[in-house]
């Protein structure tokens, strides 16, 4: 009887000494897994947003081209009839339609502009959790498994507002910022107004 209560206590101690040992090593096995996953993640979505970022500009870039190919049209218009003023310019369908349609683009490049800044931040934002991720990695006998999940949930915060917007439209054309047409008339001609 008493060799098998030794036994059993022997069991015991052994049992406690590999939970002791082991228990927190199968957790940081866990949180390191689960980290390296959580970069994966991050890594993918800057790639994503890089894209988006990328593609953003291009259309900016085109938007902004298409600018200034009314402008010079709304000059040679000016030009040919000889128009001084915003109201007899107006008169002009050409020139209406084009201030009108500049507007517009103005807007949507605004609403690109804001865009590709939201981005931006999000990128940052990524950046800066990839890198406490891998401090994280290098510390993570030392931090406590509360420390590493507030992490995880910070990076899990920002995944869950950045990947949806990879496969949103870039923004509402509903909520397109509009510049006064008689003030983009005034800053087409002002450049020749001071040359002349």
């Amino acid at each position: 009887m008493i060799m098998k209560t030794h036994m059993i206590s022997s069991c015991l101690v052994a049992l406690v000494i590999y939970l002791l040992l082991c228990g927190p090593n199968y957790a940081s096995e866990q949180k390191t897994t689960e980290l390296n996953r959580k970069m994966a993640e991050i890594s993918s979505l800057q790639q994503g947003l890089s894209k988006k970022i990328a593609l953003v500009m291009q259309k900016q870039e085109q938007l902004r081209q298409k600018v200034d190919e009314l402008e010079k049209e709304i000059k040679l218009e000016k030009a040919q009839l000889q128009t001084e003023s915003y109201l007899k310019a107006i008169r002009n369908p050409r020139i209406e339609f084009n201030l009108k349609l500049i507007q517009l683009l103005f807007g949507y490049i605004t609403g690109l502009t804001d865009k590709i800044s939201h981005f931006q931040n999000g990128y940052e934002t990524l950046d800066f959790f990839q890198q406490q991720a891998r401090d994280d990695l290098l510390m993570i006998q030392t931090l406590n498994d509360m420390e590493i999940d507030e992490l995880i949930a910070q990076i899990n915060s920002v995944l869950d507002e950045f990947i949806p917007e990879l496969d949103k439209p870039v923004f509402d054309t509903n909520d397109i910022p509009s510049k006064d047409t008689e003030k983009i008339w005034n800053e087409i001609i002002q450049p020749q107004k001071a040359k002349g």
